[in-house]
């Protein structure tokens, strides 16, 4: 089993921002002093985000961290601060069962809080009990296993008791609604609102900017909050 912690993020619902959020993620973790790599099976916008990224190193001479885009977990980690982050696909992601059972955080990313992934994926919640029972084996006493709605009407709050209900029944915990900004959709340009911590002039930073920036960082802080 490998030493290296691993995040899952995943969701059974397809297009929900998981890539955005994992991106977005992984750059607040860069700004403090992480080593980051990505496990992303056949998500194009992850290699699209890798390339303009270097590009803006380049062209812009930023002195931006570029993660390797890796196909397994390796064995040991490359240092005290490393982390990989796995965004795996709505589709099939029963192949995924291996990464899935060594995650050390589960991150699932809803795109309503009236979808009842709970009902609406059994395979899905079947996964996730199987990875939570793979951490407790390795001796890690609470499976830190967070949902994330990811919403375009951060607005639309009803259904929020029942998530929160479902949180207590099946052992999650429920995140702050998550706004939909276009700030957040930087990474197809190769940045993220993290970045603009060190390159908001660079970067032209604008107002909403500023708000994603501290919505991510804010959460960043809840994931690790048990």
């Amino acid at each position: 089993m490998s030493e290296v912690p691993v995040i899952v993020i995943s969701s059974p619902f397809p297009c929900c921002g998981k890539t955005t959020l994992a991106l977005n993620l992984a750059a607040a973790l860069w700004s403090d002093g992480y080593e980051v790599d990505l496990i992303a099976p056949k998500n194009e916008l992850v290699e699209r985000f890798l390339r303009q990224r270097r590009k803006l190193q380049e062209t812009r001479k930023l002195d931006l961290y570029v993660p390797t885009l890796l196909s397994a977990i390796p064995a040991q980690p490359k240092s005290e601060k490393y982390i990989v982050i796995a965004i795996i696909p709505a589709e099939n992601f029963q192949q995924y069962a291996e990464i899935f059972n060594q995650a050390h955080t589960l991150i699932t990313v809803v795109p309503s809080i009236l979808s009842a992934f709970w009902n609406a994926a059994d395979g899905y919640l079947g996964m996730i009990w199987n990875a939570k029972k793979h951490i407790a084996a390795r001796g890690i006493k609470a499976a830190n296993w967070v949902v994330v709605p990811y919403l375009e009407n951060p607005a639309a709050t009803d259904g929020m008791h029942g998530l929160l209900e479902a949180s207590r029944r099946y052992g999650f915990r429920v995140a702050e609604i998550l706004p939909y900004r276009d700030a957040y959709n930087h990474v197809k340009d190769g940045y993220c609102a993290a970045d603009m911590r060190q390159y908001n002039s660079v970067l032209n930073m604008a107002f909403a900017d500023v708000y994603a920036r501290r919505e991510i960082l804010q959460l960043t802080d809840f994931f690790w909050k048990k």
